[in-house]
């Protein structure tokens, strides 16, 4: 006969484990943790420098509002949007190219929150919830990540 001393035991032991596990996934991270290598991009190509500027100041829309109605930069006439999904902790594509002036767009399709933030901080979305996007104008080629789950990496190439 099984014990209900066993069972909190047991109970107690697998919710530990799946708190811990929770925690985990789940790293804040800090401005001192910065993922210094895009390892899951297939790019050959070397990043250009970064120069310390102001974060633009990102306008969050909905995932079905129109991509080009939130600029953080300038636009040229044959400009463009490229799309980055983020779902299942991951940046799809992770690695993409950009024409200068063109905009970028992400929205997360994920369960849980993310943003993208450029390695060097020049720019960073706000936290985007299940649904929401943001859209910015790259000025730079740049690799990126999430703050809140660091194995999530990502680089735009601008050309």
């Amino acid at each position: 006969m099984i014990s209900q001393k066993n069972i909190f035991r047991t109970g107690s032991s697998f919710v530990a484990i799946v708190c811990l596990l929770n925690i985990i996934s789940c790293n804040p991270g800090s401005k001192d943790t910065i993922p210094a290598v895009n390892d899951n991009s297939m790019s050959t190509e070397k990043s250009v420098s970064q120069t310390s500027t102001p974060a633009p100041t990102p306008k969050v829309d909905s995932a079905t509002a129109n991509a080009n109605t939130n600029t953080a930069g300038g636009t040229h006439a044959n400009a463009s949007a490229q799309v980055v999904t983020i779902e299942n902790m991951k940046f799809n594509p992770a690695t993409i190219t950009v024409k200068k002036g063109d905009q970028v767009t992400f929205i997360n399709k994920d369960v849980v929150a993310h943003n993208a933030t450029e390695t060097h901080k020049a720019w960073t979305s706000p936290m985007l919830q299940t649904g929401q996007s943001w859209t910015f104008t790259p000025e730079k080629t740049s690799d990126y990540y999430c703050t809140v789950h660091l194995v999530m990496k990502g680089k735009i190439i601008v050309k």
